[in-house]
């Protein structure tokens, strides 16, 4: 039997594309801000910006990233049975549509319950991010060389 951490680890890890260069830099920085943004702006706003991004990301692979993360939200609160369960399959705009509206017609007390399990998760992708995403140094050529 698995822990409650390690099954958001495995989902975390899964959410993690193959990136490199800036787009890995940019990617690791969202991820890493992710935490914060869910604290400061709450789990509606942070959703819509993710939904926002999976349509105009700078390249398809954090379009794709970005997609990834809002679709893992509505499945693992589908799964938690807070939001309805159809929500963890559908796609496109009309899934980000039925999403919000699902969160703005919660309860204070479940919308707290589901900001602290999406809490959890970017938790994960964020220290998944930092061990994945290594920043890419940028070397300056020494005196000599100019």
């Amino acid at each position: 039997m698995s822990r409650i951490d390690q099954n958001m680890a495995v989902t975390a890890a899964g959410l993690l594309p193959d990136v490199v260069g800036d787009n890995a830099r940019e990617l690791r920085s969202r991820f890493r801000h992710l935490p914060v943004q869910l604290h400061t702006s709450g789990l509606a706003a942070t959703y819509a910006f993710l939904a926002a991004r999976s349509h105009s990301a700078s390249s398809d692979r954090l379009t794709g990233a970005y997609r990834d993360v809002a679709k893992q939200i509505r499945v693992h609160l589908a799964d938690k049975g807070m939001v309805p369960a159809g929500l963890g399959t559908a796609v496109g705009p009309e899934a980000h549509r039925a999403m919000l509206s699902a969160l703005g017609e919660m309860d204070a007390q479940s919308y707290a319950r589901a900001s602290r399990e999406v809490s959890v998760l970017f938790s994960w992708l964020r220290r998944l991010a930092d061990a994945v995403y290594t920043q890419v140094k940028t070397e300056t050529p020494d005196e000599e060389e100019r």
